[in-house]
């Protein structure tokens, strides 16, 4: 198969890119990391020859044939642990640990003949450190917000102090716990006031002055194009940090509208998606009230669907025509 895509069966994104293709008979493989747990993989290396052959349920294909693949979401995963009442824990721990790092390299020798073809994104970057985006919009010229990242109570307490309007989230990602039959968040957006800081230890946070906002913007980048689109969340209390908080069936959901980014800043999310070395992702900043423009984060996994579904841009519809070259 000439074009595979990678991805997760929930993925809506996904699912409409591959619609777009199947309505332009356009064959396509769609590989979703669920239905590949322990696949049967057959790999010959030799001077003249590559192959790489999965096969699962009767399903067999030649990864090495194809021309293009889209890392969209999701992992070919090679191993599931080994649990036997013959060996003591400590015996078993060791040995799923040895099979996991012969799985990991077996995987990314899989993900490297895929990507030296036609690629969009890679495994190892679905989940792009945060830290090094920021630090790396800096350099390109884009505004962030002033940032640290401290376990000192001392140095945060002055930091909340001296932003006059603080908010601390997780260094990397949202995570939950469950508590009965509760699911708790943790780490999702919250203001910080300086009574709030009252150890002398934390683990390790981040901080961030509290940028005024006119608006937020999401950005889809695919390969240097750009779709963006302005989301009204301050006109929600409770999407006022983070529009992912709207209430959507309250008196007044977010408005969002198709937004045309300036020509300087277009050109520096190029640049930082360059030096990211990612040709796809989901871009969120923020514009003031003064029109200033601030960096906050790059998702190479964010869905878009709902930028391309209410801006009528028809993103999926561009993918599947690059996708089908």
């Amino acid at each position: 198969m000439k074009l595979v895509i990678l991805s997760e069966e929930t993925d809506r994104s996904s699912d409409i890119v591959c619609s777009w293709l199947y309505r332009n008979h356009i064959p396509y493989l769609r590989l979703n990391s669920e239905k590949f747990v322990n696949p049967k993989i057959e790999i010959k290396e030799t001077p003249t020859e590559t192959s790489v052959i999965l096969s699962k349920n009767g399903f067999k294909v030649d990864l090495s044939q194809t021309e293009i693949v889209w890392f969209r979401r999701g992992h070919l995963y090679a191993y599931s642990p080994y649990y036997g009442k013959e060996i003591s824990s400590v015996v078993m721990a060791e040995l799923n640990e040895h099979i996991e790092n012969e799985s990991s390299t077996l995987r990314h020798y899989v993900y490297q003949i895929l990507a030296n073809k036609k690629k969009i994104n890679y495994p190892d970057e679905y989940n792009y450190n945060k830290l090094i985006a920021l630090h790396e919009a800096a350099k390109v010229g884009l505004k962030i917000p002033y940032t640290i990242v401290s376990n000192d109570g001392k140095t945060i307490r002055k930091f909340v102090n001296d932003s006059r309007g603080c908010i601390t989230k997780c260094i990397q990602d949202i995570s939950s716990i469950s508590v009965g039959t509760e699911k708790t968040s943790i780490g999702k957006i919250a203001e910080v006031e300086y009574d709030d800081i009252t150890e002398e230890s934390y683990w390790y946070s981040l901080f961030q002055k509290e940028i005024p906002k006119k608006y937020e913007l999401r950005v889809f980048f695919f390969l240097g194009k750009m779709y963006s689109m302005a989301i009204f969340s301050q006109l929600d209390g409770k999407s006022r940090l983070d529009f992912r908080d709207v209430d959507v069936n309250g008196v007044r959901p977010n408005r969002m509208v198709p937004f045309n980014l300036p020509k300087d800043i277009k050109k520096k999310i190029y640049q930082l998606m360059k030096r990211l070395n990612l040709e796809s992702g989901s871009l969120d900043l923020i514009v003031t009230p003064t029109d200033e423009y601030y960096f906050l984060e790059v998702n190479p996994v964010g869905q878009f669907n709902f930028v391309s579904g209410i801006c009528n841009y028809y993103i999926e519809k561009n993918i599947a025509k690059y996708l089908a070259k």
